[in-house]
């Protein structure tokens, strides 16, 4: 009873970075805030009317049109605020995408001060994104439902985000450079070298790991790399998730190796989001570690 109250007075919302809307069904708890897409003139809310296959469809198709990304509107964010409202929420936990790669905690901070004197709105930047990112939704969940107060929860999703790593093998760093996500003129003569990057991305930011040649290299500098990240960790305490953006068949690969190399199983993979697709580019491949913090 404790904790179906908890979630009936707490709502949980994430961004539509998390990857969530690949793994959740329509009677899932978690409310979704869509980021949004801007293409050709036109504006579309990640998900829901521009699903991640659809995006790199069109940017294999239109290799050179510029891609813009935004948080959720005001607007719409005081509407879902007060929707809860008048659904008898009196808290809400909002977990976002880093605030190093989009402005959408900021605005929805602001929306929540907005909301003060209505419903009580925790803004978790995680720190991180794609599943990972998830992953805090779906513990806050958890928590909830063990009767945990929506303090606790907050307490517990600030505590996990030192224990999150993505790691990403890109083939190109040309939409990095659009976005301003590295330093442009050593990641354009990446570009011109024709070299593929391996990039790790955190709560500190973005970092440089490796370039290679090719996309066998590629794989084995990820799976050196997740090696060495989870050489002390306990496997039952990890959670780790695949995503590509445009290339399943090389995500394939990826998996099939990381498999034989280290006994390490990733479900089928998930399509990254348009809105980090929008940095990393096509053919990009990786995977999100998360450590369980201890009960």
């Amino acid at each position: 009873m404790a904790g179906s109250y908890s979630l009936y007075r707490c709502a949980v919302l994430a961004t539509s970075s998390s990857m969530l809307d690949s793994i959740l069904d329509r009677n899932s708890p978690i409310h979704m805030l869509r980021l949004t897409v801007q293409m050709d003139g036109e504006t579309y809310a990640e998900g829901l009317d521009l699903k991640a296959e659809a995006f790199y469809d069109r940017m294999r198709a239109y290799p050179e049109e510029k891609i813009a990304t935004s948080p959720p509107d005001m607007q719409s964010l005081l509407d879902t605020f007060q929707y809860l409202k008048s659904q008898g929420y009196e808290e809400a936990i909002v977990t976002t995408i880093s605030g190093k790669l989009s402005e959408t905690a900021a605005v929805i901070r602001r929306a929540a001060e907005a909301m003060a004197d209505k419903l009580k709105i925790y803004v978790v930047d995680t720190g991180t994104t794609c599943m990972p990112e998830g992953f805090f939704a779906l513990e806050a969940v958890r928590l909830l439902k063990a009767g945990k107060t929506a303090e606790e929860v907050v307490d517990y999703l600030e505590r996990l985000k030192p224990r999150c790593e993505i790691l990403f093998g890109v083939h190109s760093l040309t939409q990095l450079i659009k976005t301003g996500g590295l330093l442009r003129m050593g990641a354009a003569f990446n570009d011109w070298l024709g070299l593929k990057t391996v990039l790790r991305f955190n709560h500190k930011g973005t970092s440089h790991l490796a370039s290679v040649q090719d996309d066998e290299q590629l794989i084995e500098r990820l799976i050196e790399a997740i090696i060495v990240m989870t050489a002390d960790k306990n496997p039952a305490h990890l959670v780790m998730s695949g995503g590509y953006c445009g290339d399943y068949q090389l995500y394939q690969r990826f998996a099939r190796k990381l498999h034989a190399k280290t006994g390490l199983h990733l479900e089928h993979g998930i399509p990254v989001s348009p809105v980090v697709g929008a940095y990393l580019g096509l053919n990009a491949v990786g995977v999100g570690i998360v450590e369980r913090l201890p009960e």
